[in-house]
């Protein structure tokens, strides 16, 4: 029980975390939340592999990330399994964030 107490308050960190960097992103950038999510989509997509990141995947980002709904403890579980050894969503808003201003 202790194992998922601490998976969910780390869950609860990560959510926290990715829904301000994606505000920081918006604000650093004078950036709408329709251009902001265009931007991170494209990073997103030129991170992740192949086909391994979908319609579905781009859709469950979004609404985290605009607060439409938390993540759940299994959906967190299920990414930890799957991006076990990488972090696409904070590498792609770290590169967003290492732009400057005008967009290069």
């Amino acid at each position: 029980m202790e194992t998922f107490k601490l998976v969910e308050a780390k869950m609860e960190e990560w959510q926290n975390g990715i829904r301000f960097l994606y505000e920081d992103i918006q604000t650093f950038h004078n950036w709408t939340e329709e251009k902001a999510w265009k931007e991170l989509e494209f990073e997103l997509l030129n991170i992740v592999p192949g086909n391994q990141f979908g319609e579905d995947d781009l859709a469950f980002v979004r609404a985290i990330l605009v607060s439409e709904r938390d993540i759940t403890l299994w959906e967190a579980v299920r990414l930890m399994i799957r991006f076990r050894h990488s972090t696409p969503l904070l590498d792609a808003l770290e590169n967003l964030r290492a732009r400057d201003k005008s967009g290069t």
